[in-house]
């Protein structure tokens, strides 16, 4: 139930400024390091400036991959030609001249998605059965499209199949989250990527079945290293201790809203919270390299800040594409175990919705999970189940990633609530002298996790006999969150890729390794996941020592 003050905090926020930031932030095209997300940068800190928020611009050197220009043409034995709707996607090879080739269909299970899979079969002979071939297919995965590489292809060509739009998505074909580090310098697909809509795809895919066809790809893919900004505000409290509010800057095309409206509303926070006292801060960042960098911006600010994130952040909010039009779903949850009760608690009293509880959550900019910071929020609002405007299973809409995300798709209904979600969750999370850790819910939701995977009867004993009450909840939560999260040390950052629960663990468990050599590795990678959970545990029980 909120207080009375809830209430006063609630009813302060300026909704009409904050749409009229939207329109302002979506009038300029905000790719990562280009002029349109400079000056909104600008834009940002002189409303920042203007409300009396400090704020600092940190910028950042980044590895980001802007796709430019796609040329899909069909040649048909009688020499007439065809040119083919699509585009090329970031992380992809250029094309130095066009490729030509014979397309062939292959089913997604007959790729590797499992990047285990594709390492532990690299540094041996791989059979080379798609030599020379543009392989046309129904995934756009990664590690799909580096073992094509890989079998010889000398293009792929995907078609989405999770909605019927005609529009063509922007994206990435990458799972190396920020920065890659040295031995991972060679995980990114090194041949052209096409991305084609269902309807011209799937009839693609007949004619590759036909076998009566030839293809001919152009792509062009301009990487390099730029300089990309990050805007950090800072409303001081008493303690050191602050909650991190993140939203990316930087959108593909106009971005309305993916991310203007999450921009706008992190805009408001600022001068909602400027002139409250706090009894510990708030930090919000507006993060660039979202898009074309996957994560840079937020990945390198955990980098530059990481003794303070890991000290004294004790929770994260994300605010990524509220305010989307019919997005009435205020239930959908993300937050992990430890702060579950309390969003809970917020979604109710704001939307009268119960929170459904969510499953492992990655991307988002979550770049702070290997820290072991623990997540209030990813979103705020999605679409329902079954709606008409849905798109990759039903959770983006088909106007996401594309020209078409524009002003006539945000919705000032859905906004006002997402702008009070993120107002009373900051305030729930700033405002107490006692931060609400559940730590007995996380303990809880590992133990639930071990027994999924084979060899962890001893981890679960050893976690079963934590005195809980004796321990330092935020220090509890750091490794439990780096247990339940994370397969990576702490100062780094895992792969940007669909993962679950105990994600090296999960890695090893799906992985399906065709050699001795294979089964070898992916033997010593799942003993090595154990001996880290172990130690994390170990950690537990001296700091209840």
């Amino acid at each position: 139930m909120l207080t009375a003050a809830e209430k006063g905090l609630l009813g302060a926020i300026d909704h009409g400024r904050v749409w009229k930031d939207v329109e302002t932030i979506a009038s300029f095209d905000r790719r990562s390091g280009r002029e349109g997300e400079a000056k909104a940068a600008e834009f940002v800190a002189d409303r920042l400036s203007r409300a009396g928020v400090k704020w600092t611009l940190h910028r950042y050197p980044a590895w980001l991959s802007d796709p430019v220009s796609a040329r899909l043409t069909l040649l048909d034995a009688d020499g007439s030609e065809r040119r083919l709707p699509c585009k090329t996607w970031s992380f992809c090879a250029s094309t130095r001249e066009p490729v030509r080739g014979t397309p062939v269909f292959v089913e997604k299970t007959e790729l590797l998605h499992n990047p285990l899979d594709l390492l532990a079969a690299r540094g041996a002979p791989r059979e080379r059965d798609l030599l020379g071939k543009i392989v046309v297919a129904r995934t756009a995965s990664p590690v799909a499209a580096m073992d094509a590489q890989d079998r010889g292809a000398a293009a792929l060509v995907c078609v989405w199949e999770q909605g019927d739009e005609t529009l063509i998505h922007e994206g990435n074909v990458n799972f190396i989250w920020g920065q890659p580090d040295p031995w991972e310098s060679s995980l990114y697909p090194a041949l052209p990527v096409a991305v084609m809509p269902r309807g011209a795809g799937e009839a693609l895919i007949r004619r590759a079945c036909a076998g009566d066809a030839v293809l001919e790809l152009e792509t062009r893919v301009e990487n390099g290293v730029r300089e990309i900004p990050v805007l950090e505000a800072d409303l001081p409290g008493e303690s050191e201790e602050y909650v991190l509010l993140g939203n990316h800057l930087d959108s593909w095309h106009y971005g309305a809203c993916d991310n203007a409206t999450g921009n706008a509303v992190a805009l408001a926070m600022a001068g909602l919270f400027a002139a409250r006292p706090l009894a510990r801060g708030i930090k919000i960042c507006w993060w660039s390299g979202h898009s074309n960098g996957r994560y840079a911006g937020s990945s390198a600010f955990a980098a530059d800040n990481f003794d303070s994130l890991r000290r004294r952040c004790l929770a994260l909010c994300n605010a990524d594409m509220p305010g989307l039009r019919g997005a009435d779903d205020f239930a959908r949850g993300s937050s992990g175990p430890d702060l579950r009760g309390l969003y809970a608690s917020v979604v109710a009293d704001v939307t009268g919705q119960k929170l459904r509880p969510g499953g492992f959550v990655t991307g988002w900019d979550l770049s702070f999970k290997n820290i072991g910071v623990s997540s209030c929020m990813s979103w705020s609002s999605t679409l329902p189940d079954g709606s008409p405007d849905g798109t990759a299973n039903g959770f983006m809409s088909w106007w996401w990633h594309t020209e078409e995300d524009v002003m006539e798709h945000v919705d000032p209904v859905v906004m006002k609530q997402d702008a009070r979600l993120y107002a009373l969750a900051l305030s729930r999370l700033a405002s107490p002298k006692r931060f609400p850790f559940d730590v007995p819910a996380l303990t809880a939701a590992l133990e639930r996790e071990l027994p999924r995977y084979e060899d962890t009867e001893d981890l679960r004993a050893r976690l079963k006999g934590l005195p809980l009450p004796r321990m330092e909840p935020l220090r509890a939560t750091r490794l439990l969150n780096r247990a339940l999260y994370a397969f990576k040390d702490a100062p780094q950052q895992d792969w940007a890729l669909p993962l679950d629960w105990l994600p090296g663990l999960a890695l090893a468990r799906d992985a399906s390794p065709r050699t001795e050599r294979a089964r070898l590795m992916i033997r010593s990678f799942r003993r090595a996941q154990l001996n880290r959970l172990g130690d994390l545990i170990c950690a537990l029980e001296s700091l209840a020592s």
